[in-house]
């Protein structure tokens, strides 16, 4: 599962559901059962999954991060 360090949206089927639009909230590991809570970006519904239980996990794309633009000359020799 080295894909959910990444940012972006995941695609989950577990016992016969089919889940979308997800986003990575965190990984717990409780008396050795690994949990993933992912949530719903459109909807808002958070779901903690037992990956041993998970049959499908994809991801469905990758968020950008923001860039931060600095408008402002880096030295005073390229200002105006």
């Amino acid at each position: 599962m080295n894909i959910i360090a990444d940012n972006g949206f995941y695609e989950v089927e577990y016992e016969n559901e089919y889940y979308e639009h997800l986003e990575f909230v965190r990984i717990d590991h409780i008396c050795e059962i690994t949990y993933i809570t992912l949530k719903n970006i459109l909807t808002g519904e958070v779901y903690t999954f037992d990956m041993d239980r998970i049959k499908r996990f994809r991801k469905i794309m990758k968020v950008m991060p923001t860039i931060r633009e600095n408008h402002v000359a880096d030295s005073s020799s390229y200002s105006l």
